[in-house]
């Protein structure tokens, strides 16, 4: 076909597609007149923006094999990935799809790594979808390979491998790498650049993720980001009093939620296997914040009894050991234990991001050091004999 016969085809595709679809016949009027004037950044720009309205996704593929293939070539790379997505989910047969996929990233490959890849880790997240998990995990290493060892990703494909990083954990585990590919999902694409369900279904998923993924004992970053404002505005408001209480190390306050929503917490699979662990994991935070609230405070102390520890915990005396000793495997605190005094010593405790009242504490220790340093200094000098 020659060209001029070729483009005659596209602009009667165009007007046919624009008869048959009232509702949208602005868009393709536009897509026409973009197209014969060869405007491509504006028809760029036109077609991703057509990706999102209502309506539009049964026709994304024969707008791509009849309308986008004639000039792809002039298209960024990674816009043209993000259509090439786009129009694979269209296609019902899983086979087709995949097919589709690889030639896709096959083609982005030659001019465009980054687009390659953010075509993987769309395909990973699709083939995960289908149950296909094995497969998934092999997309995502091929997409990690590159993002490991590339700099100056583009924010896109980075959420996109963060995505796929996201769902394989989620559904194969563990919840403290889901917690760790959401976050930084986060970082790329913001809550705020979200659809309201997915905002939502993230937030959420982060939320029972921190609560029973091990090594998670700070959740400091977590709640000083928009995740917890967005769950206290939804049903899902119990999960946010859940981790503040968890961060404080508020046993009572946990034992009160518990009480108050025991039904919609059995709901959750994920919280009703952990019962156990979610108990442990609020006495360790309690001893955490415990130490915290005690060490480097005017008179200096590191000590505390055992007695002090059981009070704090509502634990039984004969168990603080056990406590501790759990605590310092988990490198949580370093310190050294006296079971003959019953005590225990603490040199460190676990960094953590600081809420507002524990800035205000350490404020207030630091003016309370810098004023014993000046007394300590002030006593120096009257005390010194001067030498001639």
């Amino acid at each position: 076909m020659s060209h001029d016969a070729k483009t005659r085809s596209i602009l009667s595709f165009l007007q046919a597609q624009a008869e048959a679809h009232p509702a949208l016949a602005t868009e393709f009027t536009v897509f026409e007149e973009l197209f014969t004037r060869k405007l491509w950044h504006q028809l760029t720009v036109k077609l991703e923006e057509f990706l999102t309205l209502d309506g539009t996704a049964e026709l994304l593929i024969p707008l791509y094999e009849t309308f986008i293939c004639d000039f792809k070539h002039k298209l960024n790379k990674l816009v043209l990935a993000r259509i090439m997505c786009a129009v694979a989910r269209q296609y019902a047969e899983p086979e087709k799809l995949i097919a589709f996929c690889e030639a896709s990233i096959e083609e982005c490959k030659k001019e465009d790594k980054q687009a390659a890849c953010y075509i993987t880790s769309e395909l990973a997240r699709m083939l995960l979808d289908m149950d296909r998990v094995a497969e998934c995990k092999t997309r995502i290493e091929t997409a990690s390979a590159y993002v490991d060892g590339t700099a100056g990703i583009d924010n896109s494909v980075q959420a996109s491998y963060c995505r796929a990083q996201a769902a394989y954990f989620k559904v194969s585990g563990p919840a403290s790498e889901f917690y760790k590919y959401a976050l930084l999902l986060l970082a790329y694409a913001p809550l705020s650049e979200m659809g309201e369900a997915e905002a939502t279904s993230i937030s959420f998923d982060l939320g029972i993720a921190a609560l029973v993924g091990e090594g998670l004992y700070n959740f400091g970053e977590l709640l000083e980001h928009p995740v917890v404002a967005t769950l206290e505005a939804t049903e899902f408001a119990w999960l946010a009093q859940l981790l503040r209480a968890f961060n404080a190390g508020d046993i009572a306050k946990y034992e009160s939620l518990v009480a108050t929503h025991h039904k919609k917490l059995e709901e959750q699979p994920a919280l009703l296997a952990n019962t156990n662990f979610l108990k442990e994991k609020i006495t360790l935070m309690c001893l955490t914040e415990t130490l915290f609230q005690r060490q480097g405070g005017a008179n200096g102390e590191r000590d505390i009894s055992f007695g002090d520890i059981a009070a704090a915990s509502q634990l039984p005396l004969e168990q603080v050991e056990l406590l501790v000793m759990r605590a310092l495997s988990l490198k949580l605190i370093r310190g050294v234990m006296d079971q003959v005094k019953q005590s225990l010593r603490v040199s460190w405790v676990q960094p953590r991001v600081l809420q507002p009242a524990q800035i205000r504490l350490m404020a207030e220790r630091l003016d309370a050091w810098q004023g014993t340093v000046t007394s300590t200094l002030n006593f120096l000098e009257n005390e010194t004999p001067e030498f001639a």
